[in-house]
């Protein structure tokens, strides 16, 4: 087998694959031989045709389509392997040669993990939390004097919005595969969904107010959205050297109450799901503890202040 390899804008990767005739010919022996002891010939007691007799019951174009699946099956795995590639999208195959007396050649397009550059996400985030706290000063103040309850108002930032900081933050070029492949995902979840309410997609599009074209965009931006998040929060838990052990995992996993969760962790993607989770959550708490760690004392007492003014208040 030969593989050229070819990057592609956006952390594309081409695989041009070429597989030698005798291997195509072993592929298609393979599947006669199989089915000869499949096929039912007149005449004969399943399994004992000749194998000529059989070949020539066989329909050309599904045994072509059998061979070059098993083809792809078995010489895309070995490439991917002999090159070290970790693909994160399902590739997109175009066969460029395939007979039975010439070597077969194909190309396959997959996404790898793109290069993530992390900004200045924590200079950011001090300047979002000065801000609030300016901002939650002025509003307690005008509440105090009125007489009003100040237990609502913090000068603290939610997740999302450290979230949306750091993905602000990120360069990331995300892979046109990997948004497609999301698309997908999503379109597919959708018509689950009305089909479960029965409804078609055109209703459903009428119900919303919307076009195709526009819950098509809708879906990109989602996935872009989301594809970004991922890849930006999984370098910055990277770069923190955040770890989860096994052990964390499997506690997560038992106190969820579902009373198959530890066995479904012998599935590596629920496992690693599970995983990426506890990660961010490590990764978040961590930031939230190092703005408060970064407050200044007397910061810190009027922050105990608010608080007890808050309980006063009840």
């Amino acid at each position: 087998m030969k593989v050229e390899t070819k990057k592609l804008p956006k952390s594309t990767l081409q695989l041009n694959i070429t597989v030698p005739v005798n291997k195509v010919k072993e592929a298609y022996n393979e599947f006669i031989e199989l089915s000869v002891k499949s096929v039912e010939i007149k005449g004969f007691r399943k399994g004992n045709a000749p194998r000529d007799l059989v070949e020539k019951s066989l329909d050309p174009a599904k045994v072509n389509g059998e061979v070059v699946n098993k083809l792809l099956e078995k010489y895309y795995i070995q490439a991917l392997k002999e090159n070290k590639i970790n693909p994160l999208s399902n590739p997109k195959v175009e066969i460029k040669k395939f007979g039975l007396e010439e070597d077969f050649e194909f190309v396959a397009t997959v996404a790898v993990r793109p290069d993530v550059k992390i900004g200045d996400y924590k200079k950011v985030l001090k300047e979002k939390l000065d801000e609030r706290k300016k901002e939650s000063e002025k509003l307690k103040e005008t509440a105090l004097k009125k007489g009003d309850d100040i237990k609502h108002i913090h000068n603290r930032l939610h997740t999302n919005e450290i979230i949306k900081i750091i993905v602000d933050s990120a360069e990331i070029e995300v892979p046109e595969l990997l948004i497609e492949d999301e698309v997908n995902r999503m379109r597919a979840r959708l018509i689950n969904q009305t089909e479960t309410l029965n409804m078609t997609m055109e209703q459903y599009l009428l119900a919303q107010a919307k076009t195709s074209e526009q819950l098509n965009a809708e879906f990109e931006n989602n996935a872009k959205g989301s594809l970004k998040a991922e890849f930006a929060l999984a370098q910055v838990v990277k770069d923190s050297g955040i770890e989860v052990s096994d052990k964390e995992i499997e506690e997560t996993a038992a106190a969820s109450g579902d009373p198959v969760a530890l066995e479904n962790l012998k599935d590596p993607v629920h496992k690693w799901y599970i995983k990426s989770i506890l990660e961010k959550n490590k990764l978040l708490a961590g930031i939230m503890e190092e703005l408060e760690g970064n407050e200044k004392p007397e910061q810190k007492k009027e922050i105990q202040n608010d608080k007890q003014n808050g309980k006063e208040k009840k």
